[in-house]
């Protein structure tokens, strides 16, 4: 007898308790992945563990001459883990959505009693042009803009925004557990980038812990640019917290409240003689109003930003901001969106400063108010665009470095193709301006072509 055929003949695992055996007839199309194993004797009963044969429903064996094994449970499996509302506010009724998580159906789905894990994530090639200065080469980050100098133009590929990530859901007591890993590439240097973490917390029904979007943003309402960075005003950061959910008479209106990891950026540090610190956790509150047109959202945070000058105690300010959200369909095909964000030490939420040196002994809180406008736009079945454009505007203070950032703008348009199922291409223009506190101005232009290729 031959190696092959001592080997084990595979059978399709095992559906969890309580999804139905009782399945339609397999069919030949997209959702079954058939995974064949090599002959080195690795078998799915050494992966799974030995199962006795009448341990599995006739249903679901697999076909007499068949040396495959069918993961195409993994349509009916997701469903049984689906988790209560949407969690993140996302809607994904348009394509090339990339703050969406991976649904959790079909594709990689690892599944046994009353566990499942998706795998996920997209491979995103980057080919970058600028036609202007800018220090940021991988990101369209217009407060690296320079206002002074010689120009200069740049090129760049790079493979950095490629995701991946772990999707785990269980059920105790009733209730769907989540544990979410995801990473980019966006850490350590250009040329030599390591893995960064984006997500990674769990969820037990209206209770998360963990690193994830803030409290304070609203990921519906992120725009979907080729370009990582995204608006200027758009609040896009990812931290360490505690929040609950809590429903408020109905369905369609919830209230939120966490504790959350502080960051205090201070704009010319060399003036002052100190460090800043963050003595206690930001707090944030967000109202959330969910239809099937979209969302609206308000969100409140509230923050002790210190800093401690050599050899003195911790000098702590109050800051706090305001962020107020939408996400509506106003044709089936067409998302528009907006984001109102103001206050005072709130910048560090998106990369500007919350405290401006005044003097080598002196600072202030900066207080800033930032807007953005965006069409989110499905063509036809295989196109779609994105038009964003943002501003934000900070605070003058008397005092202050000249060359501290005043104002910046962003502007992005993209058309994005999907010639094939989970691929996609696209190009996108970017300009962005950059004015310091001295009133000096300088503005840069970008084109960025994408290729990517979704898990499925």
């Amino acid at each position: 007898m031959s190696k092959a055929e001592e080997l084990p003949r595979p059978r399709r695992l095992p559906p969890p308790e309580n999804v139905s055996s009782d399945l339609p007839a397999r069919k030949a199309d997209d959702s079954v992945t058939p995974v064949q194993f090599s002959d080195t004797g690795v078998g799915p009963d050494s992966v799974a563990g030995s199962v006795a044969d009448d341990e599995f429903d006739p249903v679901t064996e697999m076909e007499e001459e068949s040396d495959f094994l069918d993961l195409s449970l993994a349509e009916t499996v997701g469903p049984s883990f689906e988790l209560d509302g949407n969690e993140e506010g996302v809607d994904a009724r348009l394509d090339n959505n990339f703050t969406n998580f991976p649904e959790f159906t079909g594709g990689i789905v690892v599944f046994g009693d009353d566990v499942a894990l998706k795998i996920g994530g997209y491979i995103k090639a980057d080919l970058i042009k600028d036609f202007d200065a800018i220090g940021s080469t991988d990101v369209f980050d217009t407060t690296t803009i320079p206002t002074s100098g010689p120009n200069r133009q740049n090129a760049r590929f790079h493979a950095r925004q490629s995701r991946l990530s772990f999707d785990t859901r269980w059920r105790t007591e009733g209730e769907t557990v989540r544990a979410f890993v995801e990473g980019d590439f966006f850490g350590g240097e250009p040329n030599n980038p390591t893995f960064r973490l984006r997500h990674a917390y769990g969820r037990l029904g209206r209770f998360t812990a963990g690193q994830t979007w803030t409290t304070f943003t609203d990921p519906s309402a992120v725009p979907q640019t080729l370009d990582r960075e995204g608006g200027v005003s758009n609040v896009n950061r990812r931290q360490g917290l505690v929040r609950w959910d809590q429903p408020l008479w109905c369905d369609d209106l919830s209230f939120a409240m966490a504790l959350e990891d502080p960051e205090i950026n201070v704009e010319a540090v060399s003036m002052l003689m100190g460090q800043g610190r963050t003595e206690f956790p930001d707090f944030i509150t967000r109202i959330r109003y969910q239809r099937d047109w979209g969302e609206l959202r308000g969100a409140y945070v509230l923050r002790t930003l210190g800093f401690q000058p050599i050899g003195e105690p911790v000098i702590n300010e109050r800051g706090w901001g305001f962020n107020f959200t939408g996400a509506v369909f106003v044709l089936e095909d067409t998302k528009a969106y907006y984001q109102i964000t103001f206050g005072d030490g709130i910048g560090s939420y998106r990369g500007s400063p919350d405290v401006v040196a005044t003097g080598p002994n002196s600072a202030e809180v900066v207080g800033s108010f930032g807007w953005m406008v965006g069409v989110h736009q499905q063509w036809n079945d295989s196109l779609t665009s994105n038009l964003t454009f943002s501003r934000l505007h900070m605070e003058d203070i008397p005092g202050q470095d000249p060359d501290n950032l005043r104002s910046t703008t962003y502007l992005a348009v993209n058309l994005i193709s999907n010639p094939y199922e989970r691929v996609f291409y696209g190009i996108e223009y970017l300009y962005g301006v950059r004015e310091d506190a001295s009133g000096a101005r300088g503005d840069a232009n970008r084109l960025q072509l994408s290729f990517g290729f979704f898990l499925p």
